[in-house]
């Protein structure tokens, strides 16, 4: 029995092993990209890079308005961002955390003028660089 396990054993930490991994730029990639790419090890812990681009307030403010189906966003004005803690919602029909904004904005009527003060709701994944919903507050709902 004891044979048996450190058979097993020794089959799977051989079939485990680390591949060379190339730099390329900001990317990784297994293949080399250009002739004097070295390999590099890398920890299997290694966390990918942050990805740029807005996160938090400001992607509630850009992301959350173009979402919202108005006829002009990008003539909207936001006015604050208010962050209101977190919250479990639905998602892809599973209950998932989600951080919560109040997002204040005035956006243009057909007219092209303010039509006046509206809030909505914003809700950014755990690491803030998604929106996974969007809701309109309740009427005279103030963050």
């Amino acid at each position: 029995m004891k044979l048996l396990l450190v058979l097993v054993g020794a089959l799977f930490s051989w079939s485990v092993h680390a591949e060379p991994v190339y730099r390329c730029g900001n990317t990784y990639s297994q293949t080399p990209c250009a002739a004097d790419t070295a390999a590099k090890k890398l920890p299997s812990s290694a966390a990918p890079d942050a990805p740029a681009g807005p996160q938090g307030e400001s992607l509630c403010a850009t992301e959350g308005l173009s979402r919202l189906g108005l006829a002009d966003p990008e003539g909207a004005r936001v006015l604050g961002v208010t962050k209101l803690g977190t919250e479990v919602i639905r998602y892809a029909d599973k209950p998932t955390a989600a951080r919560k904004f109040a997002v204040r904005f005035n956006p243009r009527n057909a007219y092209g003028g303010l039509a006046g003060e509206q809030v909505f709701h914003c809700f950014l994944s755990e690491d803030g660089r998604r929106v996974l919903a969007v809701e309109s507050a309740p009427q005279g709902a103030r963050p």
